[in-house]
């Protein structure tokens, strides 16, 4: 299906939604809405969980374990969780979230992440997000891994460090292979004023899809003094050929 169409139509469905949604009823049955506020719990059980994945990177697997990618060339970060699979719903409400400026999305995104955290985050120190570049919030007006991130930090009680990293220009990374988003992110994105001391940190982030930028920033956080580095999205998608 071409690209233009399925922008098309997925525009279609969030007017449609933001349109004839009725208060207090399911996002999608429609039924009446239950612990989440927009989605009945039979519809909040069947969304698509990342049940199975690498314990690196968090590429989906048939098996538990660290695929063979991680093994052979691991990332800088130490390990990464997402609670998502990168499909619908949770696909559509990030592009309404990002591309639609449907910002009550990144509140609800947030307390579903929040529910759903991994086995690690008791011990993290902080949570850090990856900053926009000054263009792109220009043309946005706001960064969703940021909101996102705090959203997140507040339903958990734990800090967020903003002046970690910096974001100086670059490319949008949607739509470039792993090597692309290694080449923009070396030109763009640097450390930030903050030094650590062997914390221990969870980069949060919205969809992790080659799994570059996290790779990115870690290295930028462990040359700052952090010591133990994660990463934990909302959304993964699927395998790629290009992935590190």
């Amino acid at each position: 299906m071409p690209s233009t169409l399925i922008k098309f139509l997925v525009n279609r469905w969030t007017e449609r939604k933001q349109t004839f949604r009725i208060p207090g009823c399911c996002e999608l049955c429609l039924q009446p809405a239950g612990s989440a506020g927009f989605l009945c719990d039979a519809c909040l059980q069947a969304l698509p969980y990342s049940t199975c994945a690498c314990s690196q990177c968090a590429e989906p697997l048939a098996s538990p374990g660290r695929c063979g990618r991680c093994q052979s060339s691991p990332p800088a970060y130490d390990y990464g969780f997402s609670t998502f699979l990168y499909q619908p719903p949770l696909s559509l409400w990030v592009q309404a979230a990002k591309d639609h400026e449907q910002l009550v999305w990144l509140n609800r995104l947030a307390w579903l992440m929040s529910r759903s955290p991994p086995s690690t985050l008791a011990a993290a120190d902080a949570l850090i997000y990856i900053p926009s570049s000054r263009r792109r919030m220009l043309q946005r007006g706001y960064n969703p891994g940021e909101i996102l991130a705090r959203r997140t930090a507040g339903h958990l009680g734990l800090p967020l460090y903003s002046d970690a990293l910096v974001r100086t220009g670059g490319r949008d990374q949607r739509g470039l292979t792993a090597t692309e988003r290694r080449r923009n992110l070396k030109q763009s994105l640097t450390h930030g004023q903050r030094r650590f001391c062997g914390e221990h940190l969870l980069i949060v982030d919205d969809v992790m899809t080659t799994g570059a930028t996290a790779d990115a920033a870690a290295r930028l956080l462990k040359r700052q003094g952090a010591g133990l580095v994660g990463i934990w999205s909302l959304c993964r998608t699927p395998a790629s050929s290009d992935k590190h």
